[in-house]
């Protein structure tokens, strides 16, 4: 990777190309089209607004890269297996991986793919479009939020408010900084979109050639922003409570609010001649590298969950039935475990971004914390459950939702006993479904908590960090922990990577400092729980 100043000028051939010709992919081309972008004239660019819109499609599909390996590195070996959602039966380098926390320079991609793709398409609209085109700019903008604080969730300091100022080197931004510009960027976003959406009913067909969600929807953009922001104050709730219950309280109570029903989920899909391609279908069908996940098996299968079907295939083991991967295993050979039950994913599955049966959790923990969430904690937990269901197509979610007895089931690895999980095990949850209102505030939290991670589904990414935000669901921790003694328990973050140390050093080793710990997986980041 080059320096972080000069990335973005690696771009603009790619989304030019794709937005002018019609390509039938996205960013699984961008290599082939590293051709001079002085070769296309503004004229030209201008037709269609494509001379801002036009990099708003590779930035969509970058948020989780459509490249099938460049997405098992950017999520799928990481933040998918940590979030207990997803497990691997390969023993990659000879079993020594990142899922026993011996850390590969695989996190390269988490760092590179949206530098490269998001970062650097934003700054070109912003160049482009910032006064000339606030609309585009502002949902560029939504889309660069969506990406990046994925990114500061993995590593806690990022490079951001210096991007593209030019320079050798780009200085990396504490946490508390970058969160505090999201909500700086989101908030001018929404009263942008807001102004637009009133004063030009006809907008729609200006955005939609570039819109790979919402088909030029400027109302769901708008809902897509508050959502976010919803989901960035929660992020707050240990460590700045009183900011959190603000910004909570303003995007649920802004005009257009936040996700209600799943029609406004948002989801990149194909259109408009481009061809969008789910990751986790090839990795899971054909690479062989990811299964369902242990801790997966024992939630759904312990609650009866009709969903289980719905998020995975049965198993190729004798007599069938669904088994999930262990995480942080000894794996001798991948023949032992890739039997075990792959994702229920299609190529042309839609790779959902955010949706409403999350927003329903996140305001019922906002109840519970006293705030204004519109909603009782019951009636927004229920609808949050009811909502999944929907999503899902699992059918009528009544019985489960008063099913007041069912608990997680226990484990059984039929190929190595010593990963198998009994109810002596304290790891084990035993959190039931059914909304008790004279529970404690620990305990509902749990109960929202659990029921929000298996709506998550298949996005580990934010699994894995509300799991480090609350401590909940009750994961289990790995059998095998090569960190050498850098993490105990379970991992907080990655490493900063390592091209980052041999091409941006000096200000890579000042952010080490940024974290208040070591640059290592068991520092926690700025929004943890204490």
């Amino acid at each position: 990777m080059k320096k972080i100043t000069s990335i973005y000028k690696l771009i603009p051939a790619a989304a030019l190309t794709l937005a002018i010709a019609g390509q039938t992919a996205c960013t699984k081309n961008f290599e082939s089209f590293n051709t001079n972008p002085n070769e296309l004239t503004d004229s030209l660019l201008k037709y269609d607004y494509k001379y801002v819109g036009a990099f708003i499609p590779g930035m969509l599909t970058s948020i989780y890269s459509t490249v099938d390996w460049q997405y098992q590195l950017q999520q799928n070996l990481n933040a998918d297996i940590y979030s207990g959602f997803m497990g691997i039966p390969t023993p990659f380098n000879s079993g020594k991986n990142n899922s026993n926390y011996f850390m590969m320079d695989w996190n390269n991609w988490v760092f590179k793919v949206p530098y490269d793709n998001i970062m650097s398409g934003w700054k070109l609209v912003q160049e482009r479009g910032a006064k000339t085109r606030p609309d585009l700019f502002a949902v560029a903008t939504i889309v660069k939020v969506t990406a990046m604080h994925r990114v500061t969730d993995v590593f806690g300091p990022i490079p951001y408010s210096k991007f593209g100022a030019g320079g050798f080197s780009t200085p990396y931004d504490s946490q508390e900084s970058v969160y505090n510009a999201f909500f700086t960027e989101l908030d001018q976003a929404i009263a942008s979109l807001t102004t637009f959406d009133k004063t030009n009913p006809g907008g729609k067909a200006q955005l939609k050639p570039f819109d790979l969600v919402y088909g030029g929807e400027y109302a769901n953009w708008i809902r897509l922003a508050n959502s976010l922001k919803l989901r960035l104050a929660m992020r707050l709730a240990y460590i700045k409570p009183t900011l959190a219950k603000q910004k909570a309280e303003e995007a649920v109570a802004n005009e257009y609010g936040v996700f209600t029903s799943n029609a406004q989920n948002a989801t990149v899909h194909s259109g408009n001649g481009i061809t969008v391609s789910n990751s986790l279908y090839v990795i899971s069908q054909e690479y062989n590298d990811i299964r369902m996940g242990a801790t997966m098996e024992s939630f759904l299968k312990g609650y009866n969950d009709p969903r289980l079907p719905k998020y995975f295939r049965a198993s190729a083991l004798a007599g069938g039935g669904f088994k999930g991967v262990r995480n942080g295993i000894d794996i001798k050979v991948k023949t032992d475990y890739e039997t075990f039950s792959p994702l229920n994913i299609e190529r042309s599955t839609p790779i959902r971004v955010m949706s409403a049966s999350e927003m329903f959790f996140l305001r019922a923990e906002g109840a519970i914390r006293g705030w204004d969430m519109k909603g009782t904690a019951k009636t927004l937990y229920e609808e949050g459950i009811r909502t999944s269901f929907a999503q899902f197509d699992a059918g009528d979610a009544s019985a489960y939702i008063a099913n007041g007895t069912a608990k997680p089931a226990t484990y059984t690895d039929p190929v190595n006993a010593d990963n198998n999980v009994t109810a002596a095990d304290s790891y084990l949850s035993t959190m039931t479904i059914a909304w008790n209102e004279g529970d404690g505030f620990e305990k509902k939290l749990e109960r929202i908590l659990t029921q929000k991670w298996i709506s998550l589904f298949p996005d580990g990414q934010e699994a894995w960090t509300e799991f480090r935000r609350t401590g909940y669901p009750k994961l289990w921790p790995v059998v095998v922990n090569l960190s050498g003694g850098t993490v105990t328990g379970f991992i907080n973050r990655l490493p900063f990577p390592p091209d980052e140390y041999k091409n941006n050093k000096d200000e890579t080793t000042k952010a080490a400092a940024l974290l208040g710990g070591l640059d290592n997986p068991g520092t926690k980041l700025w929004w943890q729980r204490p």
